[in-house]
């Protein structure tokens, strides 16, 4: 048996062709599952008694049921969701185009979500305690001390797993061809079935998600030099990624502590 090469060189244009639906579905997913973490991580950070164990438990609910049961469950979910709201603000349920990519998004960023949570904690708890009391003790509210000290290092301790979930949901969006969603994978099955070159279009497929992969993973590299170079060791005050970003205001504050503790 024979590849047939000249089908697989008619296949790249059109699989390239739904590349943009998974890049889409990809980014709309990762924002979803971005939402999800936040919020599920300031809960169990916050230690609010109540929230905190029921988080904990829709996060371990979601990690141990498979992707594929959580993207059907949405995808007859949603529309049922869908066809309630017809009528409301506006939005009219058209049962010849059901909301299945609404349904993969909210799969795949629930999932995702779940897991990236422990991302967004533990990157948080591995910020030292002093920096916020020293916030606190320069005269910073709340919000500049989450904004100016916390936020930018956590953005740079969380962006190598933060890249690894994004490069692992890029290829899980694989999974939403089985709802009807026609991303990459999907085109590929209609192009193999019309033409019954299965393994050539797979294969065409397998080609083009290591590029997109490696792509990803090149350009979240070029991400974390660019904003790693900031993470400087913590025994000097001055030289704090966070100081970057301070505000001039900020920035005079922290000096004169500095001066004061040395």
């Amino acid at each position: 048996m024979t590849l047939d090469y000249e089908f697989m060189g008619q296949d790249i244009p059109v699989l390239l062709r739904a590349l943009p639906a998974t890049i889409t579905l990809t980014l709309w997913s990762m924002l979803v599952a971005l939402l999800f973490a936040v919020a599920c991580g300031a809960f169990i950070l916050v230690r609010i008694p109540v929230l905190k164990q029921l988080v904990i438990v829709i996060n371990t609910f979601i990690k141990g049921v498979p992707l594929v049961i959580q993207l059907l469950f949405c995808y007859y979910a949603v529309p049922i969701v869908a066809k309630g709201l017809d009528g409301f603000l506006g939005y009219h349920f058209d049962p010849r185009n059901p909301p299945y990519f609404p349904a993969a998004v909210l799969a795949l960023g629930l999932n995702f979500g779940a897991y990236i949570t422990d991302v967004v904690v533990s990157s948080v708890r591995a910020i030292d305690h002093g920096q916020i009391e020293a916030g606190k003790a320069c005269g910073m509210r709340r919000r500049e001390i989450i904004w100016h000290i916390l936020l930018p290092q956590v953005v740079v301790v969380s962006i190598p797993d933060m890249g690894n979930y994004f490069i692992w949901l890029l290829k899980g969006t694989s999974v939403a061809s089985l709802v009807g969603v026609v991303e990459l994978l999907g085109t590929a099955k209609i192009s193999a079935s019309q033409n019954y070159d299965f393994l050539e279009a797979y294969l065409v497929a397998a080609l083009l998600y290591w590029v997109v992969c490696v792509v990803a993973e090149w350009l979240l590299n070029l991400l974390y030099a660019r904003l790693g170079k900031f993470n400087i060791k913590e025994d000097d005050a001055m030289q704090q990624f966070s100081f970057f970003f301070l505000s001039k205001q900020a920035k005079s504050k922290l000096r004169r502590k500095v001066y004061v503790i040395a």
